[in-house]
């Protein structure tokens, strides 16, 4: 009966013997480049004329940050959006500048532009400069 009790003790023992020698402390892992916008972020900045895009005081210019609009002296925050078919809609609060209270848009993204409804007005906006993250993941302003 020892005999067969003492080859289970042996091979566990053993398995802990083992064990014990192999464990070394994980590599360091490598730093990750920060946060990254999805493919489909609209991060950046806009204008609705293309000749205006290096002007960053020019009034026709707006800047996605996230979840954040600043467009015409206007800071607005996305409240809600509901992606549809072929365009997302979004509720805006604004504050500021030209545009006091709540929006309703409806955003088309297309290479290099960004259409923008409201009510029965679209607007095309040129993309300026894409951004490849917002300061909402970083937690920044």
């Amino acid at each position: 009966m020892t005999k067969t009790l003492a080859l289970p003790l042996a091979a566990i023992a053993l398995a802990g013997f083992v064990a014990a020698c192999e464990k070394t402390a994980p590599p360091v892992p490598d730093q990750t480049p920060g946060p990254v916008a999805a493919s489909n972020a609209l991060n950046g900045s806009y204008n609705l004329r293309a000749s205006d895009c290096g002007n960053e005081q020019s009034a026709t210019r707006m800047v996605i940050d996230g979840n954040r609009f600043l467009v015409a002296g206007s800071t607005c925050t996305v409240v809600d959006s509901n992606v549809q078919v072929n365009r997302t809609e979004v509720t805006l609060s604004c504050e500021g500048g030209e545009l006091n209270g709540n929006r309703v848009l409806y955003l088309q993204s297309r290479p290099d532009v960004l259409r923008v409804t409201r009510d029965q007005t679209t607007l095309t906006y040129f993309q300026c400069a894409r951004a490849a993250a917002s300061s909402d993941v970083t937690g920044g302003a």
